[in-house]
């Protein structure tokens, strides 16, 4: 496994690759990372920030149940600015009523930011949790909202 580091403005991560494919983002938000930077990686993340736009994804090879992998599949779908409800996202995958399931799939995702399980919000339009932190998902939707 390889591991090279990233800073955002909302802290830092360290990128795992396997087989030079991105395989997680691990969020250490200040820590210091002893890893060498990504600078490829850092590119398609500072237009991601600037912008909000993800114009590609770089190659990615994750593992997860075949219902998790559905749920990140949808996630990359939601456009930007736009926000889907746990139970809405439930239905599109085909599992009405497993919206708590989204959640939990949501808080796995491997590569946050990349597919973006920020854009997942309550039924009632509350903002819900995130893995990287309540305020990290509000600025992320706020950035993307612009």
């Amino acid at each position: 496994m390889e591991i090279k580091s990233l800073t955002t403005p909302i802290g830092k991560f360290n990128a795992c690759y396997i087989n030079s494919m991105l395989a997680r983002l691990v969020y250490i938000n200040k820590q210091h990372s002893s890893y060498p930077p990504d600078i490829i990686l850092q590119k398609i993340i500072d237009k991601f920030f600037a912008n909000g736009k993800l114009n590609k994804l770089p190659k990615y090879y994750i593992e997860g149940t075949p219902f998790q992998l559905s749920v990140w599949k949808a996630l990359i779908k939601i456009p930007k600015g736009h926000t889907e409800s746990y139970s809405s996202l439930a239905s599109k995958i085909g599992i009405p009523g497993a919206a708590r399931a989204v959640g939990t799939a949501c808080k796995l995702n491997p590569i946050p930011l990349l597919i973006p399980c920020h854009r997942v919000i309550k039924q009632d339009g509350s903002i819900g949790e995130f893995a990287l932190g309540k305020a990290n998902k509000e600025y992320l939707l706020a950035m993307e909202s612009k």
